[in-house]
């Protein structure tokens, strides 16, 4: 995931980048773009007066995480929102493993505690 802040050093600085460059620099058409905002609550870039798309430098680093993710990674776009909280931080693979883990084991706690009512009632 090194690749894209390497990426994004090579950004000149500046407060926002209209769509068409992050499109550019980011290797996907506008197109694509408009789709993740609709489909990510952390891209929603501010608009111009004329209605022109503005990413700040955060969201920039976000698209390219997003494409690392689907492309790279072969991520699902469910995925992306698993991994991505809606304020824009990627959430670390072992915290999903953890997480995941103990949602599974609540399942089967709940399975047992059943099975032993039962069994109690029998007796």
């Amino acid at each position: 995931m090194q690749a894209y802040s390497v990426m994004a050093s090579t950004l000149t600085e500046k407060i926002y980048y209209k769509i068409g460059e992050v499109a550019e620099f980011a290797g996907v058409r506008t197109s694509v773009l408009r789709f993740w905002e609709s489909e990510f609550p952390f891209l929603k870039p501010v608009k111009s007066s004329s209605g022109q798309r503005l990413y700040s430098r955060h969201e920039v680093d976000l698209v390219l995480q997003v494409k690392h993710l689907l492309y790279d990674e072969k991520f699902t776009i469910e995925g992306v929102k698993k991994r991505i909280t809606t304020k824009g931080k990627l959430i670390k693979t072992e915290d999903l493993v953890v997480s995941s883990a103990a949602a599974d084991y609540s399942e089967v706690l709940k399975t047992v505690r059943h099975d032993l009512k039962v069994l109690r009632d029998l007796l």
